[in-house]
Formats: C-alpha cells, structure tokens, sequence
C-alpha cells in the first residue's frame, strides 16, 4: 500500500468519515497529498553531490476551500508533514529540517484550486505559532508564515540566508554585485532587488535569464515566498 493510501486512511479514521462529505467536490487530501510529492521531487535540488529537498510547505487556498478545511488543518499539518517526512526518506533525499506544513489564503484562487510553495529552512518557533494561528476559519489573510528577521532575505534550498538591506540589491557571480553567488550559470551582474511599496527583481541582461515562480521575465513582483530561479540556483525570496 502507498504513503498516499495509507494518508488516506488514516485521516479518514481521525474524522470518523466526515472527510467524505467534506471534500465531495472540493479539495481533497489525497490531492494535497500527491501535489506535496510532486513539490519535493520538482523543487530538489543536488548540491555538492546531495539532492536536498525542501521541508517547509505552504498549501495556499482558496476562501471557500480555506474557510471549509480550518477544522482539519491540524490534522492535516501532522499528516501531510508525515507523508513528506517519509517520502524524502524513502527517495534518500537530503533536508535542513523535518518538514513543516502551513495553510495560507488566497482570496485569487477558485474552489477546488489550490497552489504548494516552499523552501528548505530550519524550523523556527515562529513558523510553530503561526501554524496554530492560521488554523483560525475567518475568511481573512494569515499572518505571514515567516517571520524571522525585520530585513527581508533570500534562503538557498541549503538554507544559507543573503539580507536584502540596500534599496537596490545586485545579485551576481562578480565581485561588484552586493549578492554574490559562485556558480557559473549566474552572469557577473545578474538582476537587481529593487525596495519600494512592491518589491521587485529586474533581470539585468543576464545569460541564463531570471525565473520567478516559473515565469521568465524582465522584472517581476516579489512576494512572500517566491521561488526565484537564476541560473541553475534556486532561491526563496522571504519578506520582513
């Protein structure tokens, strides 16, 4: 039997069926399930001959989606972080941390719709209370998952943390960029960190170009949590 039946039987044991009749045509756990593995396997990356995996997820829903599963996010966190857990053992992944699971909402996404992001990081007591927190049915936005630092930062899959304290942050291989990645897949001056009332990444004409939560553009919007691709690296953006 798979770790996908056996999360399915498990959960439906805990709330002696009521899963049935709460997910009929909403989103289902198995499904939150299937899209965590899929998430691990896309997002690991191999790092001086170690794939690491992420291990902190944020599963962000829908309002009516969000407002129907708040009595299980409980429930849910410790399942869905097991079933992440045994994966990435099972698939000798590599991870900084055990894995974490969060609910967010997004009043943009339909019913049935729902989007996983995540990085690899430590766990930390503010991530624990704002798990607790969200689990709150009031159809409004979550406090922010991370919370660590008052100066908003980008983390590596390793965990290694880059602060974004100047207005304008360049990210590059070369000696000039403020940011400085040593991988010959980033180009000399890469993109820029540009500070404001929305905080945005410019691509400065570099080679490999510069992904944001799989789009490749000029200049992007950052939010909490975006996955930025340069090059080959792969960083997560996390605001204050």
């Amino acid at each position: 039997m798979g770790l996908l039946d056996n999360l399915e039987q498990r959960l439906d044991r805990i709330v002696n069926g009521s899963f049935s009749k709460a997910f009929k045509s909403e989103v289902q756990p198995v499904e939150l399930g299937a899209a965590l593995q899929q998430e691990i396997d896309n997002r690991a990356d191999t790092i001086t001959g170690q794939t690491v995996a992420p291990n902190i997820f944020i599963i962000e829903l829908g309002p009516q989606d969000h407002d129907r599963l708040a009595t299980y996010f409980e429930t849910l966190s410790v399942e869905l972080g097991t079933l992440a857990d045994s994966y990435i053992s099972e698939q000798r992944y590599t991870t900084v941390d055990s894995a974490q699971i969060t609910f967010d909402l997004d009043q943009a996404l339909e019913t049935g719709v729902f989007r996983i992001r995540s990085t690899a990081a430590k766990r930390t007591l503010s991530t624990l209370e704002t798990s607790s927190i969200v689990q709150d049915s009031t159809p409004q936005v979550p406090l922010t998952v991370f919370t660590p630092e008052a100066t908003p930062y980008l983390t590596s899959v390793t965990g290694e943390e880059f602060k974004i304290a100047k207005s304008i942050t360049s990210i590059g291989r070369g000696a000039e960029a403020d940011i400085q990645i040593d991988d010959t897949s980033v180009s000399r001056l890469h993109c820029e960190i540009v500070l404001g009332s929305d905080v945005l990444i410019r691509d400065l004409d570099s080679t490999n170009g510069t992904v944001v939560d799989g789009a490749r553009n000029k200049e992007s919007v950052l939010r909490n949590g975006s996955i930025i691709k340069i090059g080959n690296i792969t960083l997560t953006y996390m605001s204050k």
